[in-house]
């Protein structure tokens, strides 16, 4: 859209016409006679009415001369054009997920339209969907077994982050190994937002076992959360169903042996989050729903509209018709 910043120049339009019709020459007087107060040695000459006639009229210059002062007055003005508004977030959450993909994350035991699915595929889908609704939020990423690791630091670069997801496969589980090290992965997803201001960041932790891994303690993990204001959303993974196994002709529980639920409960009431157990697809949807929900960021207010100076094309104009109107002047 099109706009003048400073419209009230137009009123400068008739300015050259007042000037010749209201403001008469200046005169001096001299013992002889009384004069001009500005000599022009070519004055007869630029002024003789067959000159004027000549110049103006079969020369044009007149009407070059009167666009070139009006394109000085449209560039005066200041036309600018404004882009489209671009939402700007005031103020954005900073939230670190924390992902377990130890081997047990590997189990098929989530079922999807009927077809059995590994832990680890419906979690990537389920935050997926949770990263493309936190539009304006910086988020990263701290995958976790044997140790823990920071994939993505902090950033609004959301589409990378889907595409380091989207790459996940199995193994990432070779590579960082079957056992849970949940203390490290919550001492590495404070330190990531430690030094943001409190009430904008928090730590999404998802584990499906007990803490058997790692260098830190989980209590010493809670108090550096505690100590740094971040509170944790802990969510289990965990099934109660019956599967029968391809190995053994037997009937297994595929909840694991190691299951630890006050651990992450713990965390969560600690630190001021919340707990969530998941038991299946829906319960897991819901539960990011909900944190979602929990974690809402303030709606953005501010918006910036990009703006394009485009007085240099009129102040071209205007130069290029005073210079051919000198052009004909002289040729006249």
């Amino acid at each position: 859209m099109e706009y003048f910043i400073w419209p009230f120049v137009i009123m400068t339009l008739p300015l050259p016409w007042l000037v010749r019709r209201w403001i008469p020459a200046a005169r001096v007087r001299t013992p002889s006679k009384e004069r001009d107060a500005l000599r022009i040695p070519f004055w007869n000459r630029l002024v003789a009415p067959k000159e004027i006639n000549a110049v103006m009229g079969n020369k044009g210059v007149g009407f070059w001369l009167t666009l070139a002062w009006i394109s000085l007055v449209i560039a005066a003005m200041r036309p600018v054009w404004y882009e489209h508004r671009i939402p700007l977030p005031q103020e954005a959450r900073n939230i670190m997920l924390a992902l377990d993909f130890s081997g047990s994350m590997a189990r098929k035991d989530f079922v999807v339209g009927g077809v059995a699915h590994s832990r680890t595929d419906v979690v990537k889908q389920v935050v997926r969907d949770f990263i493309s609704c936190r539009q304006g939020d910086r988020l990263g990423l701290v995958v976790f077994g044997d140790a823990a690791y920071t994939l993505s630091p902090l950033s609004r670069d959301h589409r990378t982050l889907d595409a380091l997801f989207a790459d996940m496969g199995p193994d990432i589980t070779r590579l960082i190994g079957n056992k849970t090290a949940i203390g490290d992965a919550l001492t590495l997803g404070v330190q990531n937002v430690a030094n943001l201001p409190a009430g904008q960041k928090s730590v999404i932790l998802l584990s499906d076992g007990a803490n058997n891994a790692g260098r830190v303690p989980v209590w010493e993990a809670v108090r550096l959360a505690q100590r740094q204001q971040v509170p944790v959303y802990t969510i289990g993974i965990t099934t109660a169903q019956k599967e029968k196994s391809t190995l053994i002709s037997q009937m297994i529980l595929t909840e694991l042996t190691d299951w630890n639920e006050q651990t992450l409960m713990t965390i969560a009431e600690k630190t001021g989050g919340k707990y969530f157990r998941a038991s299946d697809t829906r319960d897991l949807v819901q539960i990011y729903r909900e944190i979602d929900r929990l974690e809402t960021a303030q709606t953005n207010a501010l918006f910036l509209r990009p703006r394009r100076e485009l007085f240099y094309i009129p102040l071209l104009i205007g130069l290029l018709c005073w210079a051919w109107a000198e052009k004909r002047r002289r040729q006249a």
